[in-house]
Protein backbone atom coordinates (compact mmCIF):
# COMPACT_ATOMS: atom_id res chain seq x y z
CA UNK A 1 0.00 0.00 0.00
CA UNK A 2 2.95 2.18 0.99
CA UNK A 3 4.70 1.67 -2.08
CA UNK A 4 1.78 1.75 -4.23
CA UNK A 5 1.01 5.52 -2.54
CA UNK A 6 4.66 6.59 -3.78
CA UNK A 7 4.01 5.60 -7.19
CA UNK A 8 1.43 7.33 -7.64
CA UNK A 9 1.94 10.84 -5.80
CA UNK A 10 5.15 11.82 -6.36
CA UNK A 11 5.62 14.00 -3.11
CA UNK A 12 5.04 10.60 -1.29
CA UNK A 13 8.19 9.57 -2.97
CA UNK A 14 10.07 8.97 0.30
CA UNK A 15 7.89 6.16 1.34
CA UNK A 16 9.79 4.02 -1.52
CA UNK A 17 12.73 4.12 0.94
CA UNK A 18 13.21 0.44 2.44
CA UNK A 19 14.92 2.12 5.12
CA UNK A 20 11.79 3.53 6.02
CA UNK A 21 9.56 0.78 4.92
CA UNK A 22 11.47 -1.78 6.87
CA UNK A 23 11.23 0.23 10.17
CA UNK A 24 7.35 0.63 9.29
CA UNK A 25 7.30 -3.30 8.62
CA UNK A 26 8.88 -3.99 11.77
CA UNK A 27 6.90 -1.42 14.41
CA UNK A 28 3.54 -2.31 12.94
CA UNK A 29 4.20 -6.62 12.96
CA UNK A 30 5.54 -6.25 16.74
CA UNK A 31 2.25 -4.57 17.36
CA UNK A 32 0.10 -6.77 15.92
CA UNK A 33 1.24 -9.28 17.81
CA UNK A 34 2.00 -7.85 20.91
CA UNK A 35 -1.98 -6.63 20.46
CA UNK A 36 -3.60 -9.76 19.61
CA UNK A 37 -1.12 -11.94 21.71
CA UNK A 38 -3.25 -12.10 24.99
CA UNK A 39 -6.88 -12.51 22.97
CA UNK A 40 -5.86 -14.95 20.98
CA UNK A 41 -3.88 -17.10 23.91
CA UNK A 42 -6.99 -16.87 26.01
CA UNK A 43 -9.20 -18.10 22.89
CA UNK A 44 -7.10 -21.05 21.85
CA UNK A 45 -7.65 -21.84 25.76
CA UNK A 46 -11.26 -21.63 25.87
CA UNK A 47 -10.85 -23.68 22.79
CA UNK A 48 -8.99 -26.46 24.51
CA UNK A 49 -6.04 -26.32 21.63
CA UNK A 50 -3.46 -27.42 23.98
CA UNK A 51 -0.22 -29.04 23.26
CA UNK A 52 0.38 -32.51 24.86
CA UNK A 53 3.83 -33.36 26.53
CA UNK A 54 5.35 -36.69 25.22
CA UNK A 55 5.70 -39.21 27.65
CA UNK A 56 9.87 -39.50 27.51
CA UNK A 57 12.35 -36.22 27.87
CA UNK A 58 12.56 -34.10 31.24
CA UNK A 59 10.02 -34.28 34.03
CA UNK A 60 9.94 -30.38 33.80
CA UNK A 61 8.09 -30.67 30.43
CA UNK A 62 5.39 -32.45 31.68
CA UNK A 63 4.06 -29.37 33.15
CA UNK A 64 3.45 -27.92 29.65
CA UNK A 65 0.47 -30.51 28.86
CA UNK A 66 -2.35 -27.77 27.80
CA UNK A 67 -0.46 -25.20 26.70
CA UNK A 68 -2.20 -23.69 24.07
CA UNK A 69 -0.73 -24.08 20.53
CA UNK A 70 -0.55 -23.07 16.35
CA UNK A 71 0.85 -19.50 17.82
CA UNK A 72 2.36 -19.78 14.36
CA UNK A 73 -0.78 -18.54 12.83
CA UNK A 74 -0.04 -15.31 14.70
CA UNK A 75 3.40 -14.79 13.22
CA UNK A 76 1.85 -15.89 9.50
CA UNK A 77 -1.19 -13.16 10.38
CA UNK A 78 1.01 -9.86 11.54
CA UNK A 79 3.31 -10.58 8.53
CA UNK A 80 1.35 -10.75 5.33
CA UNK A 81 -0.76 -7.77 7.16
CA UNK A 82 2.28 -5.77 7.55
CA UNK A 83 3.69 -6.98 4.12
CA UNK A 84 0.40 -5.79 2.50
CA UNK A 85 0.96 -2.77 4.00
CA UNK A 86 4.92 -1.76 3.51
CA UNK A 87 5.46 -4.71 0.49
CA UNK A 88 5.89 -3.79 -2.83
CA UNK A 89 3.86 -5.98 -4.03
CA UNK A 90 4.52 -6.06 -7.79
CA UNK A 91 8.57 -7.06 -6.71
CA UNK A 92 8.71 -10.75 -7.89
CA UNK A 93 10.88 -11.94 -4.69
CA UNK A 94 8.07 -10.18 -2.33
CA UNK A 95 5.62 -11.95 -4.24
CA UNK A 96 7.16 -15.21 -4.01
CA UNK A 97 8.32 -15.19 -0.36
CA UNK A 98 4.50 -14.44 0.51
CA UNK A 99 3.62 -17.33 -1.85
CA UNK A 100 5.54 -19.41 0.15
CA UNK A 101 5.04 -17.96 3.70
CA UNK A 102 1.55 -19.21 3.21
CA UNK A 103 2.17 -22.78 1.89
CA UNK A 104 4.90 -23.67 4.60
CA UNK A 105 2.09 -22.53 7.30
CA UNK A 106 -0.51 -24.66 5.45
CA UNK A 107 1.87 -27.64 5.75
CA UNK A 108 2.24 -26.80 9.22
CA UNK A 109 -1.59 -25.62 9.91
CA UNK A 110 -2.81 -29.23 8.59
CA UNK A 111 -0.26 -31.55 11.05
CA UNK A 112 -0.78 -29.01 14.51
CA UNK A 113 -4.74 -30.01 13.31
CA UNK A 114 -4.78 -33.53 12.59
CA UNK A 115 -2.59 -33.71 16.09
CA UNK A 116 -5.39 -31.56 17.60
CA UNK A 117 -8.61 -33.97 16.18
CA UNK A 118 -7.51 -37.00 14.22
CA UNK A 119 -4.05 -38.44 15.12
CA UNK A 120 -1.82 -37.43 17.31
CA UNK A 121 1.24 -38.17 15.18
CA UNK A 122 -0.41 -35.23 12.97
CA UNK A 123 0.82 -35.33 9.28
CA UNK A 124 2.91 -38.42 8.45
CA UNK A 125 6.57 -37.16 7.88
CA UNK A 126 6.34 -38.73 3.90
CA UNK A 127 3.35 -36.36 3.51
CA UNK A 128 4.74 -33.62 5.02
CA UNK A 129 7.84 -33.85 2.89
CA UNK A 130 5.78 -34.28 -0.53
CA UNK A 131 3.89 -30.68 0.62
CA UNK A 132 7.73 -29.29 0.76
CA UNK A 133 8.99 -30.83 -2.00
CA UNK A 134 5.94 -29.08 -3.73
CA UNK A 135 6.99 -25.58 -2.66
CA UNK A 136 10.72 -26.15 -3.59
CA UNK A 137 9.68 -27.63 -7.27
CA UNK A 138 7.56 -24.33 -7.29
CA UNK A 139 10.81 -22.17 -6.50
CA UNK A 140 12.70 -23.97 -9.19
CA UNK A 141 10.25 -22.97 -11.55
CA UNK A 142 10.31 -19.53 -10.79
CA UNK A 143 13.74 -19.30 -11.06
CA UNK A 144 13.35 -20.66 -14.34
CA UNK A 145 10.72 -18.45 -15.66
CA UNK A 146 11.62 -15.09 -13.51
CA UNK A 147 15.33 -15.79 -12.77
CA UNK A 148 17.37 -13.97 -10.48
CA UNK A 149 20.56 -12.25 -11.69
CA UNK A 150 19.81 -12.80 -14.94
CA UNK A 151 22.96 -14.62 -15.42
CA UNK A 152 24.50 -18.77 -15.51
CA UNK A 153 24.45 -17.71 -11.68
CA UNK A 154 21.08 -18.49 -11.18
CA UNK A 155 21.79 -22.04 -11.71
CA UNK A 156 24.76 -22.37 -9.66
CA UNK A 157 25.99 -22.65 -6.37
CA UNK A 158 28.28 -19.45 -4.57
CA UNK A 159 31.52 -19.62 -2.78
CA UNK A 160 30.41 -18.16 0.74
CA UNK A 161 34.45 -17.01 1.07
CA UNK A 162 34.20 -15.44 -2.68
CA UNK A 163 32.71 -14.65 -5.70
CA UNK A 164 33.51 -17.48 -7.49
CA UNK A 165 30.69 -20.20 -7.90
CA UNK A 166 29.83 -23.30 -9.21
CA UNK A 167 27.67 -23.86 -12.31
CA UNK A 168 26.01 -27.11 -11.65
CA UNK A 169 22.75 -26.45 -14.05
CA UNK A 170 19.20 -26.15 -14.23
CA UNK A 171 18.06 -29.76 -13.20
CA UNK A 172 20.97 -30.50 -11.01
CA UNK A 173 19.53 -27.33 -9.27
CA UNK A 174 16.18 -28.49 -8.51
CA UNK A 175 18.18 -31.14 -6.02
CA UNK A 176 19.99 -28.66 -4.57
CA UNK A 177 16.65 -26.64 -3.80
CA UNK A 178 15.13 -29.86 -2.41
CA UNK A 179 18.17 -30.35 -0.37
CA UNK A 180 17.78 -26.80 1.09
CA UNK A 181 14.54 -26.21 1.82
CA UNK A 182 13.17 -29.59 3.06
CA UNK A 183 16.57 -29.49 5.73
CA UNK A 184 15.82 -25.71 6.37
CA UNK A 185 12.09 -26.45 7.07
CA UNK A 186 12.85 -29.40 8.98
CA UNK A 187 15.79 -28.33 10.70
CA UNK A 188 13.81 -25.45 12.67
CA UNK A 189 11.22 -27.52 13.36
CA UNK A 190 13.36 -30.38 15.39
CA UNK A 191 14.89 -26.91 16.80
CA UNK A 192 11.64 -25.84 18.43
CA UNK A 193 11.63 -28.29 21.83
CA UNK A 194 12.43 -25.30 24.48
CA UNK A 195 10.12 -22.54 25.42
CA UNK A 196 11.37 -19.47 23.04
CA UNK A 197 14.33 -21.34 22.01
CA UNK A 198 13.96 -21.58 18.19
CA UNK A 199 12.76 -17.63 17.59
CA UNK A 200 15.44 -16.03 18.39
CA UNK A 201 17.72 -17.68 15.96
CA UNK A 202 15.29 -17.41 13.60
CA UNK A 203 15.55 -13.58 14.34
CA UNK A 204 18.88 -13.73 14.15
CA UNK A 205 19.39 -15.37 11.27
CA UNK A 206 16.43 -13.19 9.67
CA UNK A 207 17.96 -10.14 10.52
CA UNK A 208 20.85 -11.46 9.15
CA UNK A 209 19.71 -12.73 6.02
CA UNK A 210 17.79 -9.03 5.45
CA UNK A 211 21.52 -7.58 6.09
CA UNK A 212 22.72 -9.34 3.35
CA UNK A 213 19.76 -9.00 0.98
CA UNK A 214 19.96 -4.99 1.09
CA UNK A 215 23.55 -5.21 0.27
CA UNK A 216 22.77 -7.17 -2.97
CA UNK A 217 20.45 -5.04 -4.07
CA UNK A 218 22.45 -1.79 -3.64
CA UNK A 219 24.67 -1.21 -6.50
CA UNK A 220 27.21 0.15 -4.56
CA UNK A 221 27.23 -1.79 -1.40
CA UNK A 222 27.18 -4.86 -3.72
CA UNK A 223 30.61 -4.07 -5.44
CA UNK A 224 31.94 -3.27 -1.84
CA UNK A 225 31.09 -6.57 -0.53
CA UNK A 226 32.09 -8.07 -3.62
CA UNK A 227 28.59 -9.39 -4.16
CA UNK A 228 26.75 -10.22 -6.92
CA UNK A 229 24.63 -7.46 -7.71
CA UNK A 230 21.02 -8.42 -8.00
CA UNK A 231 18.12 -6.38 -8.59
CA UNK A 232 14.93 -6.02 -6.44
CA UNK A 233 16.42 -8.22 -3.44
CA UNK A 234 16.23 -4.70 -0.91
CA UNK A 235 12.20 -6.04 -0.88
CA UNK A 236 13.52 -9.26 0.76
CA UNK A 237 14.48 -6.86 3.80
CA UNK A 238 11.45 -4.96 4.13
CA UNK A 239 9.46 -8.51 3.85
CA UNK A 240 11.86 -9.97 6.84
CA UNK A 241 12.21 -7.08 8.98
CA UNK A 242 8.16 -8.06 9.44
CA UNK A 243 9.11 -11.57 10.30
CA UNK A 244 11.26 -10.51 12.43
CA UNK A 245 8.69 -8.10 14.19
CA UNK A 246 6.25 -11.06 14.49
CA UNK A 247 8.95 -13.04 16.29
CA UNK A 248 9.95 -10.79 18.81
CA UNK A 249 6.74 -10.29 19.81
CA UNK A 250 5.63 -13.58 19.92
CA UNK A 251 9.16 -14.33 22.15
CA UNK A 252 7.12 -11.51 24.54
CA UNK A 253 4.51 -14.94 24.83
CA UNK A 254 6.56 -17.37 24.11
CA UNK A 255 9.87 -16.90 26.92
CA UNK A 256 9.84 -19.47 29.59
CA UNK A 257 7.61 -20.13 31.18
CA UNK A 258 5.76 -19.87 27.72
CA UNK A 259 2.30 -19.20 27.37
CA UNK A 260 2.02 -20.30 23.84
CA UNK A 261 4.00 -22.97 21.41
CA UNK A 262 4.22 -21.73 17.89
CA UNK A 263 3.89 -25.38 16.69
CA UNK A 264 4.80 -26.75 13.27
CA UNK A 265 2.54 -24.06 11.56
CA UNK A 266 4.98 -21.35 12.61
CA UNK A 267 8.59 -23.82 12.58
CA UNK A 268 8.03 -25.03 9.41
CA UNK A 269 7.09 -22.09 7.92
CA UNK A 270 10.30 -20.05 9.09
CA UNK A 271 12.64 -23.02 8.45
CA UNK A 272 11.26 -23.00 5.11
CA UNK A 273 11.11 -19.35 4.19
CA UNK A 274 14.86 -19.02 5.57
CA UNK A 275 15.48 -21.36 2.97
CA UNK A 276 13.99 -19.67 -0.05
CA UNK A 277 15.82 -16.49 1.05
CA UNK A 278 19.01 -18.09 1.03
CA UNK A 279 18.54 -19.66 -2.50
CA UNK A 280 17.36 -15.83 -3.91
CA UNK A 281 20.47 -14.60 -2.05
CA UNK A 282 22.58 -17.39 -3.66
CA UNK A 283 23.86 -17.63 0.02
CA UNK A 284 22.85 -21.42 0.18
CA UNK A 285 26.37 -22.77 1.90
CA UNK A 286 26.75 -19.20 4.06
CA UNK A 287 23.67 -20.01 5.33
CA UNK A 288 25.11 -23.27 7.55
CA UNK A 289 26.72 -20.72 9.21
CA UNK A 290 23.95 -18.68 10.17
CA UNK A 291 21.88 -20.89 10.93
CA UNK A 292 24.41 -23.67 12.75
CA UNK A 293 22.11 -23.87 15.73
CA UNK A 294 19.26 -25.40 13.80
CA UNK A 295 21.86 -27.66 11.47
CA UNK A 296 23.35 -28.96 15.05
CA UNK A 297 20.35 -29.61 16.06
CA UNK A 298 19.08 -31.80 13.05
CA UNK A 299 22.49 -33.86 12.75
CA UNK A 300 22.12 -34.74 16.53
CA UNK A 301 18.76 -36.64 15.33
CA UNK A 302 20.12 -37.83 12.21
CA UNK A 303 22.99 -39.53 14.15
CA UNK A 304 21.32 -40.41 17.29
CA UNK A 305 19.10 -42.53 14.57
CA UNK A 306 21.68 -43.96 12.30
CA UNK A 307 23.42 -45.14 15.43
CA UNK A 308 20.86 -46.77 17.13
CA UNK A 309 19.86 -48.96 13.99
CA UNK A 310 23.09 -49.66 13.43
CA UNK A 311 24.91 -50.69 16.76
CA UNK A 312 21.47 -50.06 19.23
CA UNK A 313 23.45 -47.82 21.09
CA UNK A 314 22.31 -44.25 21.38
CA UNK A 315 24.84 -41.13 21.14
CA UNK A 316 23.38 -38.46 23.28
CA UNK A 317 20.80 -39.36 26.26
CA UNK A 318 18.11 -37.89 24.08
CA UNK A 319 18.02 -35.93 20.72
CA UNK A 320 17.21 -33.16 19.61
CA UNK A 321 20.86 -32.40 21.58
CA UNK A 322 19.08 -29.67 23.68
CA UNK A 323 17.32 -32.65 25.78
CA UNK A 324 20.78 -34.09 25.74
CA UNK A 325 21.91 -30.95 27.56
CA UNK A 326 18.68 -31.19 29.82
CA UNK A 327 18.98 -34.62 31.13
CA UNK A 328 22.80 -33.95 31.99
CA UNK A 329 21.12 -31.36 34.31
CA UNK A 330 21.51 -28.09 32.74
CA UNK A 331 18.41 -25.69 33.23
CA UNK A 332 15.75 -24.96 30.37
CA UNK A 333 16.43 -21.59 30.15
CA UNK A 334 19.99 -21.60 30.45
CA UNK A 335 20.01 -24.23 27.30
CA UNK A 336 17.88 -21.92 25.57
CA UNK A 337 20.30 -18.71 26.64
CA UNK A 338 23.20 -20.66 25.59
CA UNK A 339 22.13 -21.88 22.51
CA UNK A 340 20.78 -18.31 21.66
CA UNK A 341 24.87 -17.00 21.92
CA UNK A 342 25.97 -19.67 19.23
CA UNK A 343 23.38 -18.29 17.23
CA UNK A 344 24.47 -15.05 17.44
CA UNK A 345 28.09 -16.07 17.39
CA UNK A 346 27.12 -17.85 14.39
CA UNK A 347 25.65 -14.25 13.12
CA UNK A 348 28.17 -11.82 13.36
CA UNK A 349 30.52 -14.71 12.24
CA UNK A 350 28.87 -14.66 8.95
CA UNK A 351 29.11 -11.27 8.57
CA UNK A 352 33.04 -11.27 9.08
CA UNK A 353 33.07 -13.65 6.62
CA UNK A 354 31.48 -11.27 4.14
CA UNK A 355 33.71 -8.07 4.86
CA UNK A 356 36.50 -10.67 4.38
CA UNK A 357 36.14 -11.45 1.30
Amino acid sequence: MLYYLAEKYESLMYLKSIYLRGFLGFAISLMIVMILGKPFIIYLRRKKIGDEAKDIGPETHFTKTGTPTMGGVLIVFSATITNLIVGNLVNKFNLMLLLCMLLFSSIGFLDDYKKLTVCKKGLSGKKKMIGQALIAVLTWIFIIKFGISGTELDFGVMNPFSKNYLYIGVFPLLGWILLVLIGSSNAVNITDGLDGLVIMPVIIAASILGLIAYFTGHTELSQHFDLYYIAGTGEITVFLTGLIGAGLGFLWFNFYPAEIFMGDTGSLMLGGLLGVVSIFLKQELLFLLIGFVFVVEAISVILQVGSYKMRKKRIFRMAPIHHHFELQGLAETKVTIRFWIIGLLCGIGSLIILKLR
